[in-house]
């Protein structure tokens, strides 16, 4: 008997077999109605899971292609952003806004820790 492995990480995830089934389908073009019916079906999951009537973005990418992309389109050469930096998540907030010619103001906290309102509000 096979013994299953679990990967217990962020990503990537073991997918059940009828999601790899649905994977092994013809792929479906992004212009077509099918999957303009199929991106809006998402895009409204999302907004009850989040409750808001805002718009929600879905990206194509990784959290850090999604961090790089609100960096970049967010904040301009010059700006300041306040990062924490309380692992590696917080580490690669900084990187990307310096990488962006954005400075930063660093508050570093003990990983698993929070930062307070207060030190933000205070920089």
């Amino acid at each position: 008997m096979m013994k299953k492995n679990y990967l217990l990480t962020p990503g990537p995830t073991p997918l059940p077999p009828q999601v790899c089934e649905a994977m092994a389908k013809p792929i479906i073009h992004h212009r077509t109605p099918q999957f303009q019916a199929i991106l809006k079906e998402a895009a409204d999951g999302l907004k009850y899971v989040f409750q808001t009537k805002s718009d929600v973005f879905i990206f194509s990418s990784s959290g850090t292609g999604t961090m790089e992309a609100a960096v970049a389109n967010l904040l301009s050469p010059g700006d300041t952003a306040i990062t924490v930096e309380g692992g590696k998540f917080g580490e690669r907030w900084t990187e990307l806004c310096r990488a962006y010619g954005v400075k930063t103001e660093v508050i570093k906290v003990e990983w698993g820790k929070a930062v307070s309102a207060k030190e933000i509000s205070s920089r």
